[in-house]
């Protein structure tokens, strides 16, 4: 999560939709909060980096709406302007499987790499309730839904037009900001990884995903 106090904005960050890109973007536009769950830790301590702080970071990067509602003070949760980005389903899981396969310090990476291929991954993913760590989260509606699937969020933008949507969230906020693109997972189109068996596991599996985004196999 991004949150931005002059210019009243809250960004929530969905793994593998560009966020990192887009933090890079909008980060000097932001503030972290003084507390979040708790107080904000310092950075460093006697010259050291401060590991507390670190956990507090990771718990601010990953924050859901739900949370940001819960924890942030005042009206700014409901006055500011709140976003994230999406990606199509089928895309996000061959994205996620090449991104634990190029990072070899990622705690799910020789897990797996021993799995041979993209099939056995997706059958892990479907039947492990929490995949993968550090607050990861298995569907992409958790980050900025409530408990009934009602969005929290007044923009969701799509990876697909990454672009065009990143530029109306800059003319929304009131900024002119270059979008670089980082921490990208180079794979071919997402759709020759799949069959028919597991075209229609993604299609079961992440259903509430695809109907709240509105996404088919081939967009």
């Amino acid at each position: 999560m991004l949150i931005s106090h002059s210019h009243r904005f809250i960004f929530f960050h969905i793994a593998k939709t560009a966020g990192i890109s887009v933090r890079k973007a909008l980060g000097p536009y932001c503030e972290e909060p003084e507390r979040f769950r708790i107080p904000r830790p310092p950075v460093s301590i006697k010259g050291k980096p401060n590991p507390f702080y670190e956990i507090w970071e990771s718990l601010l990067l990953h924050a859901t709406a739900q949370d940001a509602r819960k924890e942030l003070p005042g009206d700014s949760f409901g006055s500011y302007f709140k976003f994230a980005f999406v990606r199509n389903p089928w895309d996000w899981q061959v994205s996620m499987y090449h991104f634990i396969l190029r990072e070899e310090t990622h705690i799910r990476h020789e897990l797996v790499k021993s799995m041979g291929g993209f099939e056995p991954f997706l059958e892990w993913v479907v039947a492990t309730p929490r995949p993968y760590p550090k607050g990861g989260l298995k569907y992409q509606y958790e980050a900025i839904a409530d408990g009934q699937g009602e969005l929290l969020v007044d923009f969701v933008g799509r990876y697909e037009s990454l672009p065009q949507d990143f530029q109306q969230v800059c003319q929304q906020i009131g900024v002119e900001a270059a979008l670089p693109h980082l921490n990208k997972s180079s794979h071919h189109d997402y759709r020759t990884y799949y069959n028919d068996r597991t075209r229609r596991m993604v299609a079961e599996h992440f259903e509430t995903d695809i109907a709240l985004f509105q996404y088919r196999f081939g967009d």
